[in-house]
Formats: structure tokens, C-alpha cells, sequence
């Protein structure tokens, strides 16, 4: 056999042999340029960075200047850090983060941090036992596209802003937090999108500021994991339906059909179509059992938001907000 081909039999043995036993090898290879201002990162069992302005450690990828960064596949175990001032676009296709001790993204110093979903792409964030929040920047953050996105805070909240706006256009995005799903300190602003955020603590209403009206529940019980509910205006047209992917207590609805009218949610529903990223498309409910907080079956949407159930956990917001909306206390 051919020297060389023994050579790389034997150099793949032994990165197979590294993988199993936990150690993750790292390739040295020639840094080249970026093209057209794109950074490349291939996510997987060792990511792969073709550029300084980012770099491998320790299985975390820490982004340490400005600009767009494509990324793709699976990281396990890591967190990707923003470790620059400057604005930082991550362009997610395809992408898997799993983490069952920390944080899957941390802008630790960026003043924007932009998530851009991949059209058509599904991408799923999972964090850990000691994390705070499954994204979490110290600036704005802006999460817009054409893709899904599956977020899953399960030690505290989704979306954590410390310091700074999040706005969201455009994507389909689910997130299910053991806390609150989104915690934006200044602003949290939807455009458009289908969005939906289940949380069991706090609620942060939308600012008067966005372009798309969302729906605010602070039920007295708790729904539990793979009850099916459908959102139905009173003509009986489906707005939405969806899976709970966790236990919750609050719930944040908000899609382009969500005009001003009168609407009603039901649970323990039947859909004949499958499920995609939590959401039944193009189905009706099957069974009808109505959900009301105290009185109320039936919740008026007049407002950019519109809060049903006790306002005690509501964050983020100015008391004179309460003056002007449209909220149901029981």
C-alpha cells in the first residue's frame, strides 16, 4: 500500500480515536480572505474558521471583529461570543446550538448584534442547566428573515437584551423559557412574523412602536407540554395552531393576521396536518374547548398589544402604558 495513503488512514484514526475519548483536534490551516466581506464558520464535531476576525477555543467560536458571519451545522457544548464593539450579522442556515451547561450565544460587547434567518431554513437554540437566558447580548439585537427558529431557555429566559432594543420582522419564531421568553431592557418590538413565546414568570409587552398587534395571556394555571391550541377569530377562521413544546403559563401571540376583532383560544384540539417547528399549518381545530381567564372567552384586539390576566408580572414597561390599553384584569 502507498505510503501516503497509510499516512492518512492512520491520521484519520486518530482523530476518530480523540472524538471518542472527548479531546476535540484542531487543524491549523492557511487563514485566506474573506469573500465579498463574508466570514464562513462550518459548525460540527470541529468547527471549521477560515479567518482571523474569528477563532476556535476550547469548542467555543469567539467572534472578536465586525461583519457578516454565514454559519452553518451543529456545535454541542459551545457558546458563540461577540467580543467586538463593532455591529456583528450572524446569518443562520441550518443551524443546530445545544448547550447543556451555558448560554448558545453571548454578545458580550457589541452595540448590534443582527440574526438573520436563512429563507425556508429551521434552526434550533438549546441552553443549560447554568444559563440565564439561551441568547443573551449587552446591545440591541435585531432577529429578522425568511427562516424558522426553535428557541428553547430552559434555566431561565429565551431572548435576554441587558441594555438595548430587540426588534423582530419577518421570521417564524417559537420560544419556550422556564422564565420569561423575551426580556428586552428598553424596547422589545415586533414588525411582523409569526411569533410566538411561552414563559412561566415574567411577560414583557410589545413597544407602541411596532408595525404588528400581539396577543398577552397570564393564565391562572399552568397548560402542560404537547396540548394542542388553536387561536380562531369569532367567525370561527384559524389564526394559528400550535404544539406547546413545554409547560407554560404565559403566552405571547403575534402574526400578520392578528388584525383589530374579536378572537378566542381553544385547547385540546385535533389537526389532521403535521407539525412544522411547533406550528399546524392549514388545519382546523377538531374539538372545541374553550380557554378564559376569569369571565372572559373572548379577547378584543384594539391595541399594537393586548394584555388578558393580572398585570403583576408584567416587566419592561411605563405605568402610564396601563392608561391607554386594552387589558382585562381577571
Amino acid at each position: 500500500m502507498n505510503k501516503g495513503v497509510i499516512i492518512k488512514i492512520l491520521l484519520v484514526l486518530i482523530i476518530l480515536v480523540l472524538v471518542l475519548i472527548g479531546l476535540k483536534p484542531v487543524f491549523l490551516e492557511e487563514k485566506v480572505a474573506d469573500e465579498d466581506g463574508i466570514t464562513e464558520i462550518k459548525l460540527g464535531v470541529i468547527p471549521k474558521i477560515t479567518t482571523d476576525k474569528a477563532y476556535l477555543y476550547n469548542n467555543n467560536i469567539y467572534i472578536q471583529d465586525g461583519g457578516i458571519y454565514n454559519i452553518t451545522g451543529i456545535l454541542y457544548n459551545g457558546v458563540i461570543y461577540i467580543d467586538t464593539n463593532e455591529e456583528v450579522t450572524l446569518n443562520l442556515n441550518g443551524v443546530t446550538l445545544v448547550n447543556e451547561v451555558n448560554s448558545v450565544i453571548d454578545n458580550r460587547k457589541s452595540s448590534k448584534l443582527i440574526i438573520n434567518l436563512g429563507a425556508e431554513s429551521n434552526n434550533i437554540l438549546s441552553d443549560g442547566i447554568n444559563s440565564n437566558s439561551a441568547i443573551k447580548s449587552v446591545g440591541d439585537v435585531t432577529i429578522k428573515g425568511r427562516g424558522n427558529m426553535l428557541i428553547y431557555g430552559n434555566n431561565g429566559n429565551g431572548i435576554t437584551v441587558s441594555d438595548g432594543i430587540l426588534e423582530i420582522a419577518d421570521v417564524t419564531l417559537y420560544v419556550m423559557a422556564r422564565n420569561t421568553a423575551f426580556n428586552a431592557s428598553e424596547e422589545l418590538i415586533i414588525n411582523s412574523g409569526i411569533i410566538l413565546g411561552l414563559g412561566s414568570d415574567k411577560m414583557q409587552p410589545p413597544s407602541d412602536s411596532s408595525k404588528q398587534n400581539t396577543l398577552l395571556f397570564n393564565f391562572a394555571t399552568i397548560y402542560t407540554e404537547n396540548t394542542l391550541f388553536s387561536l380562531k377569530n369569532v367567525n370561527g377562521d384559524v389564526i394559528v395552531n400550535f404544539l406547546a413544546l413545554r409547560d407554560f403559563k404565559t403566552l405571547t401571540l403575534s402574526m400578520p393576521e392578528l388584525k383589530a376583532g374579536r378572537y378566542q383560544l381553544y385547547q385540546n384540539t385535533g389537526c389532521d396536518s403535521l407539525v412544522n417547528n411547533g406550528i399546524y399549518d392549514d388545519c382546523d381545530p377538531l374539538t372545541n374547548d374553550m380557554i378564559k381567564i376569569g369571565i372572559t372567552d373572548t379577547y378584543l384586539v384594539n391595541n399594537t398589544w393586548n394584555w388578558y390576566g393580572n398585570m403583576d408580572i408584567m416587566i419592561n414597561y411605563f405605568p402610564e402604558i396601563k392608561q391607554d390599553k386594552n387589558i382585562n384584569f381577571n
